[in-house]
């Protein structure tokens, strides 16, 4: 979700009265004058003199607020947020019911992802006074990051309805409506948002993933395309001399295809790699050193190099035309036709394959389900596209089935609650290391009956290996995106969705009447 930032500027001191005594009265009309010009040099992004000079104040008067404020807001923006969160609390200390140092501390606590904290500072600005629609919206993008989705929509529609005119503002909205299922709307408010901002990166990307979400694939790809922009803090591409390939034949010519997202998008898109090649020249692919042995092994017809491979960077290996890994499908995934059908197109290394073959059959009989529950990156807006390791109990109640773990980081107490409250002895090597040694977990998931998993990389390497796969999702997904109502880029993969309302319970039920026609021989 495209983050939101409370309004930076420095409220003006307070003052109680005109004081009696012309000294101190001298001293004042100093310390509002500084202050005035340290605001001014803060606003125009000038800290250190505006530091300066709100420390001659403090060091004349420790208990000024309005020069409190202003040096816990360059701590903030110097990024020393610790620091920051203690000044700005001081400064609260010293008016403890101004709404804009509590707007600005919870931006800090923001920052720290605190999001309690941040929470109740907000909602104690709103309390106190500021009539802001920048506030509903900061609010609503922490109540997002905790899970609290519906009430982050609320404070998102407050937003809007006080006149919140800023793309943010939009952008979470939108961001929220899709992840609820409503497309129309969330297409509604990306689209305002880039008509207030047409260059605004995180409203193309975003508005990229919803139309993809749909299968609107080429209106999709033209928004995604602002991804690099979007996800790099600005940094529009890698530091390639070379044009950016735009799809045409070229024989004679050399191909650099660099990786630029995460591991399950390099396996997605690698699926592309073969038509790419087919147009004519010579390819080099570049990926995760993680992946370099896999996918050499898959795609025979091209190099594969790890990234960053600094030769291609630095112009020391000559190069002709570069293109990311994921501008392929804008290239060649514009249709649901395009999306070929395929029985997975990575191919894993047959020795490894043999002793995983030898090892499950040591560890139990079949069917063989490979299970993963979750993703390695934790945090409450994460957190509801997983479930945990006690949600899948019916699943794992389905006797006569061996169970695999496919869980790349998984922590001693799942394995205990799946032993002592499941009676299932989860069938896990301590020499495979499934986040580091990709070799070694696609060569075991190739062995699987069954994969079930939620969508992260070990979905994505079971449906480009051609493995059986069910993908659980916590919200719903249109007809439209399907191609014969499974995933189009890997058409092993079968897609189950539950209501956001509902517990994960229910869904896995649907799951284990799977794994049970699976025992039986039957078609998945």
């Amino acid at each position: 979700m495209a983050k939101s930032e409370s309004r930076k500027q420095v409220s003006g001191p307070s003052e109680p009265g005109l004081p009696s005594k012309g000294a101190v009265d001298i001293s004042r009309s100093r310390h509002i004058t500084l202050a005035n010009k340290a605001t001014h040099l803060l606003t125009a992004g000038k800290l250190e003199p505006a530091r300066k000079l709100f420390m001659e104040i403090l060091n004349e008067n420790e208990d000024d607020v309005y020069a409190m404020h202003g040096i816990a807001l360059i701590a903030r923006d110097m990024g020393r947020l610790p620091v920051a969160a203690e000044l700005m609390k001081k400064a609260l200390a010293l008016d403890p019911r101004n709404p804009m140092i509590s707007s600005n501390l919870g931006t800090i606590y923001e920052a720290m992802k605190e999001y309690e904290e941040a929470l109740t500072c907000y909602r104690n600005s709103l309390k106190w006074g500021i009539r802001d629609g920048a506030i509903h919206n900061n609010i609503g993008s922490v109540l997002s990051r905790l899970g609290r989705r519906t009430e982050a929509l609320i404070s998102f529609r407050k937003a809007l309805k006080a006149g919140v005119e800023f793309p943010e503002a939009m952008t979470n909205m939108a961001t929220m409506l899709g992840d609820l299922g409503d497309y129309k709307q969330a297409g509604y408010y990306f689209r305002r948002a880039l008509e207030i901002d047409p260059e605004n990166a995180h409203a193309h990307h975003n508005l990229g993933v919803i139309l993809l979400r749909q299968g609107l694939w080429e209106e999709a790809w033209f928004h995604c395309e602002w991804r690099m922009v979007a996800t790099n803090k600005g940094v529009p591409w890698r530091k390639f001399s070379q044009p950016l390939w735009n799809g045409n034949p070229f024989q004679g010519a050399r191909l650099m295809l660099y990786a630029e997202q995460g591991i399950g998008d390099e396996i997605r898109f690698a699926s592309m790699i073969p038509e790419a090649v087919a147009r004519g020249g010579e390819v080099v692919v570049e990926c995760a050193p993680r992946l370099v042995s896999l996918f050499q092994r898959s795609f025979p017809q091209v190099r594969v190099v790890p990234a960053k491979y600094w030769p291609a960077e630095e112009g020391v290996e000559p190069f002709d035309i570069a293109c990311p890994f994921g501008t392929l499908g804008r290239l060649f995934r514009n249709s649901k036709e395009s999306f070929p059908m395929h029985s997975g197109y990575l191919k894993p290394d047959p020795r490894l394959v043999s002793m995983f073959q030898e090892r499950l059959r040591e560890a139990g009989p079949g069917p063989y389900v490979g299970i993963c529950w979750r993703s390695g990156l934790a945090g409450a807006y994460r957190d509801e596209h997983y479930s945990t390791i006690e949600d899948m109990r019916p699943v794992m109640n389905v006797d006569g089935v061996t169970y695999v773990n496919l869980q790349y980081d998984p922590k001693p107490e799942e394995f205990d609650i799946v032993k002592s409250e499941f009676g299932v002895d989860l069938v896990a090597w301590d020499d495979v290391d499934l986040k580091m040694e990709l070799e070694k977990a696609a060569a075991l998931t190739s062995c699987m009956d069954l994969v079930v998993s939620p969508g992260t990389s070990v979905a994505v390497m079971a449906g480009a290996l051609g493995v059986e796969t069910v993908e659980f999702r916590p919200f719903p997904i249109p007809d439209s995106y399907f191609k014969n109502g499974r995933c189009p880029w890997f058409p092993s993969v079968r897609f189950f969705v539950k209501r956001q309302s509902e517990k994960w319970n229910k869904m896995f039920r649907k799951i284990a009447a799977e794994i049970e026609a699976l025992k039986t021989g039957s078609a998945l």
